[in-house]
């Protein structure tokens, strides 16, 4: 699958994303890359760090994205930005899903609305479009985070995620080290909110062992209370 994370709007936080998601995926024993299409190399680099710290796992990084390369991974998340329009378009050409990072403010929203033109524009048919809203306001008072999700959750073909990702040190102070959140700190909120928006989107099928298993043992605690019945009136 390939999941291309990109907006037109710049500092919504995408490539903190994308890497976030990576590492995650990663972590799950698939086989994934990143493709870095974004001219600022954000994404090259911080995987360059995790490369040189001797961090685990490592994942691929390339620079150019084709039909191919879906052939030889199970999961491509790709950081693209408008910088390089043509590459933004050919990544939406061949993605399954569009993840949107969008800041909680209206010039966002309007941006978001302009870049979903070009989403259908360049998409498939059957590409999912899901948007997520990444640097949240933490204070409980302040509104605009959740007027923001009203505004874009009526924007045509936009799927919303309902939870968010919130603006905390712990993004960047990670990413600076090469790590995902989650690995630096896994007891912070932010690890929680990258667990969450990772699960919801690479949602895993119940193992079928375990649903028998569950299903057996649900029948042997039914007999046994039938047991018990017919022993209890015999009786």
């Amino acid at each position: 699958m390939i999941t291309v994370v990109g907006n037109f709007k710049g500092g919504t936080g995408k490539s903190t994303v994308a890497f976030n998601l990576a590492i995650w995926v990663a972590s799950q024993g698939k086989n994934v890359a990143v493709a870095d299409l974004d001219p600022q190399g954000s994404l090259t680099d911080v995987m360059y760090v995790r490369e040189e710290m001797g961090y685990a796992p490592v994942v691929h990084v390339f620079q150019d994205l084709t039909a191919k390369a879906a052939q030889e991974w199970d999961e491509i998340i790709v950081d693209v930005g408008t910088a390089d329009l043509p590459a933004m378009e050919k990544a939406m050409s061949l993605a399954d899903r569009i993840l949107i990072p969008v800041a909680p403010s209206q010039a966002d929203v309007w941006s978001t609305q302009r870049f979903m033109d070009l989403v259908h524009k360049n998409c498939k048919e059957d590409t999912e479009i899901i948007g997520v809203i990444n640097r949240a306001d933490t204070h409980p008072l302040v509104t605009e985070t959740d007027e923001a999700m009203e505004a874009l959750m009526m924007i045509n073909g936009l799927t919303m995620l309902k939870s968010y990702l919130y603006q905390r040190t712990a993004y960047r102070r990670a990413f600076s080290e090469g790590l995902a959140v989650f690995e630096m700190m896994p007891a912070n909120k932010a690890a929680g909110e990258v667990w969450r928006l990772a699960r919801s989107l690479y949602k895993t099928r119940p193992d079928k062992k375990k649903q028998s298993g569950k299903k057996d043992k649900k029948k042997n605690k039914d007999k046994k209370k039938d047991k018990d019945k017919n022993a209890a009136k015999e009786a």
